[in-house]
């Protein structure tokens, strides 16, 4: 068997957005997506796109502000303490990050300076993507072929993306998984592993957010919604979309 992963320091930031440390208690950052909140020019961490470290600072501003000390908070109580103040990430947010710090792992440079905004047109939008990547890279720019390249199901790797454009029933939505790791065995099938932050319609108020999932790679040669999938519900959510494709970031070939 053969495992080919993220390197070491890109794994690490993963853990620290599934397991959230607040005291002696371990939790998964939650899903935020600011589209339905429409907050503007506001802090990334109030906009679903903090980072782990931005996370964790709110929380103390937050817990001070309203004199509670979160370290006493069970599990679940963090968890919804994290979703009733808007507090998580979404999945570009998520994909940004990861890809950012596999990029200076492999001391390709910053994120920054590789990725290009090709729906910022006018000057102004132009000033504030470059101001702002984080809350500017959307799935749509990262799918974008200035930026990255379709990719073949039999020649996938870690840090390349599953890309789900115009999903969901009303096909407004876009999403996107990152690829953590690919585990082949010359006598069992190709296990791809991902990490996404999303919730499903069956995860209620309070449990969703940034998790793991795999696909099982039965035949190189089908398409991606021929594989099994673990999560069966992301794979219908899949095949809402109208684009569905592996990309790979072009700094990253």
């Amino acid at each position: 068997m053969t495992m080919d992963q993220l390197s070491p320091l890109t794994l690490q930031l993963i853990g620290y957005f599934t397991h959230l440390k607040i005291g002696k208690n371990n939790v998964p950052i939650p899903y935020f997506n600011n589209r339905r909140v429409q907050v503007r020019g506001a802090l990334r961490v109030n906009i679903g796109k903090g980072n782990p470290k931005d996370i964790k600072e709110e929380l103390k501003i937050l817990s001070l502000r309203e004199k509670i000390d979160l370290r006493n908070f069970t599990p679940e109580q963090i968890s919804k303490f994290l979703i009733d103040h808007h507090i998580g990430i979404d999945c570009s947010g998520l994909a940004y990050y990861i890809l950012d710090t596999e990029l200076q792992a492999q001391g390709r440079g910053t994120l920054k300076k590789n990725i290009k905004f090709p729906f910022a047109k006018n000057p102004l939008r132009k000033l504030l993507a470059w101001l702002r990547p984080v809350e500017n890279c959307g799935v749509s720019t990262f799918a974008h072929e200035v930026n990255s390249v379709l990719v073949e199901l039999k020649d996938v790797q870690p840090g390349d993306m599953i890309v789900m454009l115009n999903a969901g029933p009303r096909k407004d939505y876009n999403h996107i998984l990152v690829i953590l790791s690919v585990e082949k065995n010359l006598t069992e099938n190709e296990v791809i592993t991902y990490i996404h932050s999303f919730k499903y319609p069956t995860d209620g108020l309070y449990d969703h957010g940034v998790r793991e999932e795999h696909l099982e790679i039965t035949n190189q040669n089908a398409p991606l919604l021929e594989q099994q999938w673990s999560q069966e519900k992301m794979k219908e959510y899949a095949k809402t979309a109208e684009l569905l494709s592996i990309r790979r970031l072009k700094r990253l070939c």
